[in-house]
């Protein structure tokens, strides 16, 4: 009689188990993980001012590209360009260059970190996920027939209007090495803040 119980008990648990089973595999929360965003690479474009040393500030114009390595860290490739104007120099004496060489010109790769990540409840509701960030990087800067080697620092502040569209203002310090100037090279430093855009997919 116990060995007869106890194979009925074993065959209940049994049944019971697979059974629970069954209704979990089948469970539509299960599935529930494929309605995660997984999208980590994000193209943008922006525009904004940059102060190009002695020759004044600028409107310009960009398109950048983000991979998101992690939750925190992401890599980002920027592209910019912004006609020169005059510098104080020029104004009086004349032009040092003219054509395309007025052309600034900046590229760069970057590692960015997200220091402090959030949500903004902008109604009732809905909640939007934002993040200030910092980057670094080096780059290239191509202006008046010069190609310089170019450290790029920022911080910015990034805002998802949607699951798709991201917005972010952004401050960036330029530095790169020049002799447009002076005959000889002296540090130069190029401040840049921009309003941008950017698609996730």
């Amino acid at each position: 009689m116990f060995l007869l119980c106890e194979k009925l008990r074993k065959r209940i648990t049994s049944t019971t188990l697979a059974g629970s089973v069954a209704l979990t595999l089948a469970s539509p929360g299960v599935n529930a993980q494929a309605d995660i965003d997984k999208e980590n690479f994000e193209l943008g474009v922006f525009t904004g001012i940059i102060n190009i040393g002695d020759f004044g500030s600028e409107w310009l114009a960009g398109i950048s590209a983000n991979f998101q390595a992690s939750e925190n860290f992401f890599l980002q490739y920027n592209y910019l360009q912004a006609d020169a104007g005059l510098s104080s120099f020029e104004e009086s004496q004349g032009r040092y260059f003219s054509g395309s060489d007025r052309n600034f010109v900046h590229y760069d790769l970057l590692v960015g970190y997200k220091l402090f990540q959030a949500e903004v409840y902008p109604r009732e509701g809905k909640a939007n996920l934002s993040s200030f960030y910092l980057v670094g990087g080096v780059g290239e800067t191509r202006f008046g027939d010069e190609e310089n080697f170019t450290i790029t620092a920022g911080i910015g502040y990034e805002l998802a209007l949607t699951r798709d569209l991201i917005v972010r203002a952004d401050y960036r310090n330029y530095i790169y090495e020049s002799s447009l100037i002076r005959d000889e090279e002296e540090t130069v430093q190029s401040a840049q803040f921009s309003i941008g855009l950017g698609y996730l997919f």
